[in-house]
C-alpha cells in the first residue's frame, strides 16, 4: 500500500482510524503512551478524546503511513506531546529476580 503525504488524511488513514476507535471503544483498549483508559465519545477537540497514534513516525517513515499495524490508539494530548517521535520504548527485561 502506498504512504500517505504527512499531512494529509488519505481515505486509507480515515478508514484505520475509524476501525481502531471501535476496537478501542469496543474492548476498553488504553492509551498505547500512557497506559490509561481512553473515552470515546469525547469530542474531538478534547484533550482526553481518543486520537489515532502511528507507531512509527509518517516523517520518518511515509511508507508505513497508511498501514494498520502501524496504528495504536491514544490520547489527544498524548499523541501531541508524542509529536514526530517513535514508540516510547518498554522497560525491558529485569537485571534479575527481586
Amino acid at each position: 500500500m502506498a504512504g500517505g503525504i504527512p499531512g494529509r488524511t488519505t481515505a486509507a488513514h480515515r478508514r484505520n482510524r475509524a476501525n481502531l476507535k471501535r476496537l478501542t471503544a469496543e474492548h476498553n483498549l488504553p492509551c498505547a503512551l500512557c497506559g490509561e483508559a481512553i473515552d470515546t465519545t469525547l469530542d474531538w477537540r478534547d484533550p482526553d478524546a481518543f486520537a489515532y497514534d502511528h507507531k512509527k513516525s509518517v516523517v520518518a517513515y511515509p511508507e508505513l503511513a497508511d498501514e494498520p499495524e502501524n496504528g495504536q490508539p491514544s490520547h489527544k494530548r498524548c499523541n501531541e506531546n508524542k509529536s514526530s517521535g517513535d514508540e516510547r520504548p518498554g522497560l525491558g527485561d529485569p537485571s534479575e529476580v527481586w
